[in-house]
């Protein structure tokens, strides 16, 4: 993956997530008649700029991508008679809490969008079937031994291992109820598992909840440009016969011939366009020193084909999956952030600019769908964390509008301009924490 296409993938990103949070912040206060000077999605001096609309608002694009803001007409600026109706400060409370809130909100209501396109466009999904658990597993033990579709975790059914996955990801509790229907058999069964003495995070391959083993064909489905196979003739598509005169039946066949053969030069026979094709090929080392090429399989080639719901979901069952699963982010988001200023969650945990860029980049290169969950995790992140009450983001303004909403009356100006110089020292501080983690995180790779 080239640091270009990264920094392109990161670029996207920050813009669609900062461009969506100052569109909700601009079009509320357009709805109450607030003059906008300036919507400009980063920060310094403008890269490009225009102006438009019947107050000629500033629309800019700054040097520095990592945030943007709404500017708008305030008693602070030169403010002629005719124009105040249009001063954001002489609004009620009520609608100033209001604009200052539609950033997060508008985040959230991006996440819905992008989760609902996500889940739109899953035409495939891997069925919902547990693997075969541990002997010593809780599974196990319960008399459950792989096979079994699950159909609903505690008081939330599944339809597909990534319901499952995310329902293993954000639960939290010491009792969980599985229902499951055994193969050949039409009635469900429930099986109540007790992770009183489970360690956190829980270990669910030890608790016994996994997915089933999928052997995929041996066809290409990607080549890493860091790989020997990239140097060869070996191309997207082609569908592995033999290496070696040694059949390749499955892609494990595949990976385990190659990662015997560190060093070595191998022969593949793949068949392409229904014409078998040798390639010659130098086999590379990985960490551990065994045979590595950068290459990995067709995702769609999967042998199992009665482990695949080629069904797809249909429209209201996008919306309600995303709304589900929108509200799911933003309780597990806010837990998350709770955590971390109680001590409960490391500082470790933390991530900035470079582990984003990072995460666009890779996500980007795996498919739409994956880059688009990424954003949508983001968008969600971008609002909770605004709303929270700190000065300098969304949240501590919106707790001067309120308190000028239920008293009557303003806070004093010096309190507000103290309480921001605090926030923006803690800001800075917290920015160049999270690069000097994602320094440190890279350098300790």
């Amino acid at each position: 993956m080239s640091t270009m296409f990264t920094l392109f993938s990161f670029l996207i990103a920050i813009t669609v997530l900062v461009g969506f949070h100052e569109l909700g912040h601009f079009f509320v206060a357009k709805l109450f008649r607030v003059t906008v000077l300036t919507f400009s999605i980063g920060f310094g001096r403008s890269i490009w700029a225009t102006r438009g609309g019947v107050n000629r608002t500033k629309f800019s694009i700054g040097m520095i991508p990592l945030g943007g803001y709404v500017k708008m007409l305030d008693d602070g600026d030169d403010v002629l008679p005719e124009n105040r109706e249009g001063v954001f400060s002489s609004k009620p409370a009520w609608q100033k809490s209001l604009i200052v809130i539609a950033g997060p909100l508008a985040n959230f209501v991006l996440t819905f969008v992008l989760f609902a396109i996500v889940f739109s466009l899953s035409a495939t999904a891997l069925k919902p079937v547990l693997g075969e658990p541990r002997v010593e597993s809780v599974l196990y033990a319960s008399g459950l031994r792989g096979g079994e579709t699950v159909l609903q975790i505690n008081d939330r059914k599944v339809s597909s291992w990534s319901d499952l996955r995310w329902e293993m990801i954000r639960f939290s509790g010491d009792r969980l109820e599985l229902s499951v229907r055994r193969e050949g058999s039409n009635t469900p069964e429930t099986f109540k598992l007790d992770f009183l003495e489970q360690d956190s995070p829980i270990d669910w391959d030890a608790i016994g909840i996994s997915a089933p083993r999928i052997e995929l064909l041996p066809i290409v489905g990607r080549i890493d440009a860091t790989g020997s196979a990239f140097l060869s003739d070996l191309a997207v598509g082609d569908q592995i016969v033999r290496s070696d005169q040694t059949p390749i039946r499955t892609w494990s066949d595949f990976v385990t011939l190659i990662k015997a053969k560190p060093g070595e030069s191998v022969s593949i026979d793949v068949e392409r366009d229904d014409q078998l094709v040798t390639i010659s090929l130098l086999v590379g080392l990985n960490e551990n020193s065994e045979g590595r090429i950068g290459v990995a399989p067709d995702p769609g080639g999967i042998i199992q084909e009665e482990l695949i719901d080629r069904n797809g979901i249909t429209i209201f069952g996008s919306i309600i999956k995303s709304f589900q699963r929108t509200l799911d982010l933003i309780g597990f988001t806010s837990r998350m952030i709770i955590g971390l200023i109680t001590g409960d969650v490391g500082l470790n945990n933390l991530a900035g600019p470079l582990v984003i860029a990072d995460q666009a980049g890779k996500t980007a290169e795996i498919g739409l769908s994956a880059f688009l969950s990424f954003l949508a995790v983001l968008s969600i992140s971008l609002g909770v964390i605004n709303l929270f009450p700190l000065p300098m983001l969304d949240g501590g303004h919106l707790v001067f509008h309120l308190y000028e909403l239920f008293l009557g009356k303003k806070l004093p100006e010096r309190v507000i301009v103290t309480a921001q110089q605090i926030g923006m020292i803690c800001l800075t501080v917290l920015m160049v924490f999270v690069i000097t983690n994602d320094i440190l995180r890279y350098l300790g790779n």
